[in-house]
């Protein structure tokens, strides 16, 4: 499927194929069975400005540039133009409105996750450990606690990507098609599974790529902003033989936020029993 012919994110045919449809754009959460997503606007968020609309929404982003400026950030900066609140990088003043400033989710006595209203959560970005100092981030990311659950359990629950614990997988033959991915352990509904990796490309590389695919009949593009495409065809890990299902899918993907860069998490959508092929929704 090339880029122009991409269905909407929460639609698509109920029907079954192997791994190959480019992807248009990864949901930002995942959505209760049942219900239409819901946009979460930042403007709506305490302390920042109307005009930061497109921080959580990554398909209407581009890739981040930090501001270079110093003062107050004007109709001129690069954060304004894109309608994005300014990152730890930037070099405007500490005082801008626009800053990001992490979340207190600790200092509320609650674990940081999108049910707790976590405001990273909620933005679909990570836990920064240097703007987010009360969550418990740092200490889930110290290397001395990243093989200790019980601890990562009872602190902060919003840097799976940074932490890259993956849950165990395996690849072989599909009942669908082709290979297929499958769980090798026991895993809990909304867990982390792992991330979908590959070459970070332009769109336009993309388009290009993608019509040299379609004639293969298979591609691993995955849209991660406005103008980046992850290609895991070369550079890709296991997660791009994960397979489609509009009909029953068990796991989801979202596009989050780390460290100022785009990344791609794998989620189970249910309770997982080791041996089951993952599936999720192309469209």
């Amino acid at each position: 499927m090339s880029k122009g012919a991409t269905v909407d994110p929460w639609g698509g045919k109920d029907e079954e194929c192997s791994v190959g449809c480019f992807i248009k754009d990864a949901p930002e959460s995942e959505p209760k069975q049942g219900t239409k997503r819901k946009k979460f606007p930042v403007s709506a968020l305490p302390g920042y400005p109307p005009d930061c609309d497109r921080t959580h929404t990554h398909e209407r982003r581009t890739t981040f540039q930090a501001c270079r400026h110093l003062g107050q950030c004007t109709n001129t900066c690069p954060c304004v133009k894109s309608h994005v609140t300014c990152e730890k990088s930037c070099i405007c003043s500490s005082s801008c409105p626009r800053r990001w400033r992490g979340c207190t989710c600790k200092r509320e006595g609650k674990a940081c996750t999108l049910e707790n209203k976590c405001i990273c959560a909620k933005a679909n970005r990570e836990c920064d450990v240097d703007l987010c100092q009360t969550c418990g981030a740092a200490e889930v990311l110290d290397p001395k606690n990243r093989y200790n659950d019980a601890f990562s359990n009872d602190c902060c629950q919003n840097v799976a990507l940074q932490r890259d614990m993956p849950k165990r997988t395996l690849l072989g033959r599909s009942a669908v098609a082709g290979f297929g991915l499958f769980v090798g352990e026991n895993v809990k509904g909304g867990v982390f599974l792992g991330e979908y990796k590959g070459e970070v490309i332009t769109t336009e590389e993309a388009d290009r790529r993608g019509k040299l695919y379609d004639r293969r009949g298979v591609s691993f593009l995955f849209n991660l902003n406005s103008n980046q495409v992850i290609d895991a065809t070369r550079a890709g890990n296991k997660f791009r033989y994960v397979n489609h299902s509009a009909k029953k899918p068990n796991c989801y993907a979202r596009v989050f936020m780390a460290n100022c860069t785009h990344r791609i998490g794998m989620f189970a959508r249910r309770d997982l029993t080791a041996g089951e092929e993952l599936f999720f929704d192309y469209g």
